[in-house]
């Protein structure tokens, strides 16, 4: 991975680059001093990460971070300040940053960060090979490259010979609605979803209105099923709006077996070749608000109202409220002033989230000192993961006040009893999962802890090093395994969690002072002489 440090501090450049090298020795590591050359470097050696300090000349961190957004850079930012305050914060994360970090900063903070990173790169990476691996197998068949010609019409990104393949097209004359329908799939749904069925049963509905077309937009994927479909209908009135209501109420029911079933609807366009990009945008927007159970499953473009009220949230008396004896008081401060803020539905669903993970940030770094990383941890990647991935309002309070609660008894909970529960249920976990492969990083991350931290603190509360207790739940489960007499000692082996059978005999002797097969007969004989 390619990682640029921008600071104009000398002293923090180095020591910031020096710490990158440690961590990851393997990656590359490049320096700019202040935002103007370190746009330079982005636009020449595109980096794929940059950590950047806010307060330089020439050109500061967050207008080094807009240009990036506004230049659809796909590079990850971390902001890195000195600064802990809420607007830098929530500035950075509007403009794209995937992280804000505060000075001085954590060589565990940073080793984490840039991991997930570079699992974020991966990710995207693989989802581009799958996305022009479709396009290839549109391109191979006339009626899927068409949706495929009207589905770039919509969205705006029609090449020129496109443009005039597809002028002569009748669904581009006349005018009507552009609806996007969206079905998202229970995960425990067990009924078996057909997407030619619900696209040609979502075409046949919309046909009580007008000639509907229906285009696929996203096949389904992470339990989304999305469609576009031009109708061409008269103009939209009270009385036709009541009449689409009722159709979609009584598919939603035909579907509710599969899943949720939304509709966005967009304005009407005298002319669809003009207007319908416009149009389908609209109706895109609108179906986001189904964030807000409220709506019912359609929203009309105009039923919308601006919401633009900002949070009411005093940090100091939530915290106040974290530290009481009940979490419900903190759970209820932080209930309120959301619901407030969505305004009957009408606030935009990002913004909401970009406040919600601003709360928690703003959380995280005030309860540092009170609690240990651990909790930090989890409340960070909530912030990061799992507000985003939060498909409705009821769902982003559900992990709100999850993570709040987590809080609440992180700090009445004493730390040395929290660390005895962790060691214990790590000890647990090794016994149960001795057959797997187990290193201390692995069980560190699992645990969420810092390999060195974590190897101290089992040392500190047991007596005895990560590497003893992992031999130790492996000896037994060998001398449980032999004293059945029904394996071979290299299937014993294997079923330890050793792939060398010579290196598990040595080990073996060494922990119980003969070797297997030596145990073997002398635990037969035991059984002799019990009989």
């Amino acid at each position: 991975m390619k990682i640029l440090v921008v600071d104009d501090e000398p002293r923090h450049r180095r020591g910031m680059e020096s710490l990158i090298r440690n961590l990851r020795p393997e990656d590359e590591v490049l320096v700019a001093k202040d935002g103007a050359s370190a746009l330079e470097l982005v636009r020449s050696e595109t980096p794929d990460a940059v950590l950047s300090d806010i307060r330089m000349p020439n050109l500061d961190g967050l207008s080094f971070l807009k240009i990036l957004q506004d230049e659809r850079r796909r590079t990850k930012v971390v902001m890195i300040s000195a600064y802990n305050l809420f607007e830098y914060a929530q500035t950075a994360i509007r403009h794209g940053a995937c992280d804000y970090i505060l000075k001085p900063v954590e060589a565990e903070k940073v080793e984490f960060v840039l991991r997930r990173i570079e699992e974020q790169l991966a990710a995207e990476s693989r989802e581009h090979s799958e996305t022009e691996a479709l396009k290839q197998r549109l391109s191979l068949a006339s009626s899927a490259y068409r949706n495929h010609l009207l589905l770039s019409w919509l969205n705006g990104s029609l090449t020129d010979l496109e443009r005039k393949e597809i002028e002569s097209s009748a669904w581009i004359q006349g005018g009507g609605i552009v609806a996007v329908s969206e079905l998202r799939i229970d995960a425990d749904s067990r009924a078996p979803f057909d997407s030619a069925a619900w696209l040609r049963r979502l075409e046949q509905a919309w046909a009580e209105f007008g000639e509907a077309h229906t285009i696929l937009i996203e096949a389904p994927q992470e339990g989304v099923c999305q469609a576009a479909t031009l109708i061409r209908t008269p103009r939209l009135t009270p009385e036709r709006k009541a009449e689409i209501r009722r159709m979609a109420d009584t598919l939603g029911a035909e579907w509710a077996g599969h899943g949720r079933l939304t509709h966005g609807i967009g304005p009407d366009c005298r002319s669809f070749w003009t207007e319908a990009p416009a149009a389908y945008r609209a109706a895109q927007t609108a179906g986001r608000y189904h964030f807000h159970p409220c709506w019912n499953g359609i929203l009309f473009h105009d039923e919308r109202l601006p919401a633009d009220d900002p949070l009411v949230l005093d940090g100091e008396k939530l915290f106040a409220a974290l530290q009481g004896k009940d979490a419900e008081e903190a759970v209820e401060m932080c209930r309120s002033a959301f619901d407030r803020l969505a305004a009957g539905g009408h606030a935009d669903p990002k913004r909401i989230k970009e406040y919600a993970a601003l709360t928690l940030i703003k959380v995280k770094s005030r309860i540092r000192g009170y609690v240990d990383r651990q909790v930090g941890s989890v409340i960070a990647s909530a912030a990061l993961n799992e507000v985003p991935a939060c498909r409705t309002f009821t769902e982003l309070m559900t992990v709100l006040e999850a993570r709040l609660r987590d809080v609440h008894h992180a700090i009445r909970q004493p730390q040395s009893d929290k660390s005895e529960k962790v060691v214990d249920e790590c000890l647990r976990w090794i016994q149960e999962n001795a057959k797997e492969e187990l290193t201390l990083e692995k069980v560190a991350e699992r645990f969420y802890f810092n390999p060195s931290y974590f190897s101290t603190l089992i040392k500190s509360r047991t007596g005895r090093t990560f590497s003893d207790h992992v031999t130790e739940a492996r000896m037994r489960r060998a001398k449980e395994l032999i004293a059945r007499n029904g394996m071979k000692i290299y299937e014993i082996a294997a079923e330890c969690g050793y792939q060398d059978t010579k290196y598990f005999c040595r080990v073996f002797k060494k922990w119980n002072g003969m070797s297997p097969e030596a145990y073997k007969h002398a635990a037969y004989a035991r059984k002799g002489r019990e009989g």
